[in-house]
């Protein structure tokens, strides 16, 4: 990681691997020709995605074309950026893997991950819905099958200090098979874990998914921006690479 002095807009540069200690491995760096885009979503000029601009009712996602396997460990790295404002910025972004390469979810509080099943996903929430047994602070959990109700959470919610002060943090996605273990950082530091059998008791035996990340706003808004470097992982052959994504749904705030 490494952060630039002064006002330049991008303001660190973060090294993306996802590893697979599988004895096929490349490395590349990704273009916006290995995602599939949807939503609101558009390439900004220093090669980030940008999922939405500070505008209501608005989403996007980005997928990685490729499906990788849950039966090999690996390590997503990323950058994010949950924006600028912070007590009337919403509604965050979720980090997911899905076996549907053709599934997007609902708008607003659903964070474009609400209704996408089977599938797991990385909540990272900045807005308060009560309903929904948000704690009041912007806040991490671990989820399933697009359920973004905290009472089915695999972990969490676990309160973390605000997001939305407008710097990119690291974002880092583990995932050791052995243990069944998915683990998540921010900016170097662990913040919540979990050993679940993914395979078997939330994609049915399949180990083959996509992975990818989605964001919304809802009467409230914020910016929402994700950036990569380079990947390197074991590709599988199996299944074909996604080609196009499905609209997203609205939903309330």
């Amino acid at each position: 990681m490494i952060r630039l002095p002064g006002n330049i807009k991008h303001v660190e540069i973060v090294a993306v691997a996802l590893v697979f200690y599988a004895s096929q491995a490349f490395g590349q760096r990704p273009t916006v020709e290995d995602f599939t885009m949807s939503g609101d979503t558009y390439l900004t000029e220093d090669e980030c995605f940008r999922l939405t601009d500070e505008l209501d009712y608005s989403s996007g996602s980005i997928w990685y074309k490729n499906p990788i396997s849950l039966r090999e460990p690996f390590s997503i790295r990323l950058s994010i950026m949950a924006g600028c404002q912070d007590d009337l910025g919403a509604d965050g972004m979720v980090f997911a893997f899905t076996s549907k390469a053709n599934r997007v979810g609902y708008r607003g509080e659903g964070i474009g991950y609400s209704g996408l099943a089977p599938s797991v996903g990385i909540e990272i929430d900045t807005w308060l819905n009560e309903h929904l047994n948000d704690p009041r602070e912007d806040h991490l959990a671990i989820m399933i099958n697009g359920r973004v109700g905290h009472w089915n959470d695999l972990a969490g919610p676990v309160k973390i200090p605000n997001i939305e002060d407008c710097k990119r943090h690291g974002f880092y996605v583990n995932w050791a098979p052995t243990s069944q273990t998915l683990s998540i950082e921010i900016d170097g530091v662990e913040v919540i874990a979990t050993s679940f059998d993914l395979v078997n008791k939330v994609f049915g035996g399949n180990a083959i998914v996509f992975w990818g990340v989605t964001a919304a706003t809802g009467r409230y808004n914020n910016m929402h921006e994700v950036c990569f470097d380079r990947i390197a992982f074991h590709k599988d052959t199996q299944t074909p690479a996604m080609q196009n994504h499905g609209s997203y749904v609205a939903a309330k705030k």
